[in-house]
This record gives structure tokens, C-alpha cells and sequence, in this order.
């Protein structure tokens, strides 16, 4: 008797457990977080110098959309890579217009939709050490544009 499903609570758990999608992995979490806090101090700067808000303002919010949809696999890496190429396209459409600094997210957002270790065993560890690669030098300049803002 005790194998026996009842129509009750362990049928519905198994159910639910079939139907469910796995979250992004933390390391995609993370990567997708440093390309969205990435080029924050470098686009508040340009505001403040006079550069054109339409230009930074909405790729910068689009960025949120992977971290907003992390808690399904699925959804966050098609974000990635469709933001990743239309972040790529727009940064080099617009260079002389500084929407250069989304270049280093765009390609962040391709290393996170492939950092996961629970799918590519390998892959996860060079595309997580190639987002680290690629996140230091824009880093120090976001963090020399944050300085600057603050007046340092």
C-alpha cells in the first residue's frame, strides 16, 4: 500500500517536479549582473555631459531583462543572446555617439548564456574565466567614471 500514489498530494508533487524548469546557474546569474552594473557609471557620466539620453538610456534598462528572467533557464539565455547581439550591433552602430561602453556587456551577456556547468561541463569554465577577462578593464573604467562623478 505504501507504493501506491494517491490522488492527493504525491501525484500533484510529481506533476509539478516534471514540469519544472531549472533556474539560471549562479555563475549566470552573476555575469549577467556585471553586465548590467557594467556601463552605469560611464552612461550617468555622458548624461551629465550632454550626450543624447535616448541613445544610453534604453539599452541600459534593457540589460535588466536577464536578471529579471533568471529564475528560468530557458528564458534567460534566449535574453542573453538576443540582447547580446542587439547590444553588439547597437554599440557599433552608435560608436561616435558613446554607445561604445556596451560593448564589454554585450559580450558579458554571451559568456553568461554559456556559463553554466550543469550543461557544459568545460565550456562553463572558460566562458566564466573569459567574462572575468573581459569585465576588468571596463570595470576600472566605470570605476574611474564613479570617481569622477562623486568629485574625487
Amino acid at each position: 500500500m505504501a507504493g501506491i500514489l494517491s490522488p492527493g498530494r504525491g501525484a500533484a508533487d510529481d506533476a509539478v517536479g516534471a514540469h519544472a524548469t531549472p533556474a539560471a546557474h549562479p555563475w549566470q546569474q552573476r555575469i549577467a549582473l556585471v553586465a548590467l552594473v557594467l556601463p552605469v557609471p560611464p552612461v550617468v557620466q555622458m548624461l551629465t555631459v550632454g550626450l543624447s539620453p535616448s541613445v544610453l538610456i534604453a539599452p541600459a534598462l534593457l540589460l535588466a531583462a536577464p536578471t529579471a528572467l533568471r529564475a528560468h533557464r530557458a528564458r534567460f539565455m534566449t535574453a542573453c543572446v538576443v540582447l547580446a547581439v542587439a547590444l553588439l550591433g547597437w554599440s557599433l552602430f552608435g560608436f561616435m555617439e558613446g554607445t561604445w561602453v556596451f560593448l564589454p556587456s554585450s559580450l558579458l551577456l554571451l559568456c553568461a548564456n554559456f556559463a553554466d556547468p550543469r550543461a557544459y561541463a568545460t565550456p562553463a569554465a572558460v566562458f566564466g574565466f573569459a567574462a572575468v577577462a573581459i569585465g576588468v578593464l571596463p570595470a576600472i573604467g566605470s570605476l574611474t567614471a564613479l570617481v569622477h562623478l562623486l568629485g574625487g
